[in-house]
């Protein structure tokens, strides 16, 4: 279609320009014949000025044709310039967007070498992943190991401590799983206030132990008892992450003669209540016909009882009166009841009050039922 439109305009230019040229040309024989003269020419110059004349109106006449017949050539002929300037931002944007081009492709080139790098450090931090759980297991099976062997020296401890004793025929300083003193520890505290806490507690158990003639030699930390550096750090974590007051106990591990540092660890439980009101915390039955008087019995209840409130956690009072509190008045009216009484009883000791494990001692009263 475009071939046949450039030929079509070709061959109206050629027709066009014949027909002007043949009418120039017979325009100037006729005037060189005549003689004629326009604006007062001879007939030479005006014969010249006629060919001038057809001359220019070919060239405009094939410009004219070629303007209404292709806009490209109006195009060309009156926005050259607009056209030239078009260009060159063009270029402009081109070479710009080139450099643009340059740069993303700069930029992807660092992202892939960098996700390579970042590739090969995960997998070196993967390696040292499993080395490390390695080497955590490996320490897990020591700490096994130690624990065993801190076992095994504990039992040839308490052995040799309690032939010890016997040998030296000397009283017992402390009871083995015997509360020595005990604290409580508010869950307001930090660590530091926590640490420190408990290392006030702790001297004040050493102070006790030597105050019953409990000793340690003088290169040991404490005078009177050995406590397990890590013990301490355990315990302020545990108190740390309590929700509520902790109470902390420090125990005889086994039984300790004066002269020899008592073996300590500590306990620590979550101040809450241990005991509702009229809970039964110790009883045993009493037959009046059996021969063992009521009061025996009642110390033995007692003494249940108190170990009852010790393996509950409970706190121990700095007067050394046990965790448990009967009333001297409960103990004398049941030993006067007893009198009266001809059939089995139980002899019941019961909780007061709702006891939380602060609320040292427990309040106790002593009931009969028969």
């Amino acid at each position: 279609m475009q071939t046949m439109y450039g030929v079509t305009l070709i061959l109206t230019l050629v027709i066009v320009g014949g027909v002007i040229a043949y009418s120039g040309d017979r325009l100037g024989m006729k005037v060189g014949r005549k003689k004629l003269t326009l604006f007062g020419l001879r007939p030479k110059h005006t014969s010249i000025l006629v060919t001038i004349v057809t001359g220019t109106l070919i060239s405009a006449a094939s410009i004219g044709v070629l303007s209404i017949a292709s806009s490209d050539v109006r195009t060309a002929l009156f926005n050259m310039k607009e056209i030239q300037d078009e260009l060159q931002g063009l270029q402009q944007d081109y070479a710009l967007m080139r450099a643009q081009r340059d740069t993303a492709q700069q930029e992807l080139q660092e992202a892939e070498e960098s996700y390579k790098k970042t590739i090969t450090d995960l997998a070196e931090a993967e390696k040292s992943v499993i080395a490390l759980r390695q080497q955590a297991a490996s320490l897990e099976d020591e700490v096994m190991a130690l624990e065993a062997e801190t076992d095994r020296l504990l039992e040839r401890y308490d052995i040799v401590e309690t032939a010890f004793g016997q040998i030296r025929m000397a009283d017992i300083a402390f009871n083995a799983s015997e509360v020595i003193l005990t604290t409580v520890v508010s869950k307001d505290l930090g660590r530091e206030d926590v640490r420190n806490h408990l290392e006030r507690f702790i001297q004040e158990v050493d102070d006790e132990a030597y105050r019953r003639s409990a000793r340690a030699s003088e290169s040991d930390t404490y005078r009177a008892i050995y406590l397990h550096p890590s013990v301490l750090d355990f315990v302020v974590e545990d108190v740390l992450l309590a929700s509520s007051d902790v109470i902390v106990r420090a125990v005889s591990q086994g039984n300790s003669i004066p002269g020899v540092p008592v073996l300590v660890y500590l306990e620590n439980y979550p101040d809450q209540m241990v005991f509702s009101k009229d809970t039964v915390l110790a009883s045993r039955m009493w037959d009046p016909q059996g021969g063992i008087d009521i009061d025996l019995v009642i110390l033995e209840v007692i003494e249940e009882a108190n170990q009852a409130a010790l393996n509950a956690g409970m706190a121990v009072s700095r007067d050394r009166s046990g965790a448990i509190l009967l009333p001297g008045d409960d103990f004398r009216n049941v030993i006067i009841a007893s009198r009266e009484i001809e059939y089995p009883v139980e002899v019941r000791l019961v909780v007061a009050e709702d006891t939380w494990r602060s609320q040292t001692p427990v309040e106790l009263y002593l009931d009969l039922v028969p």
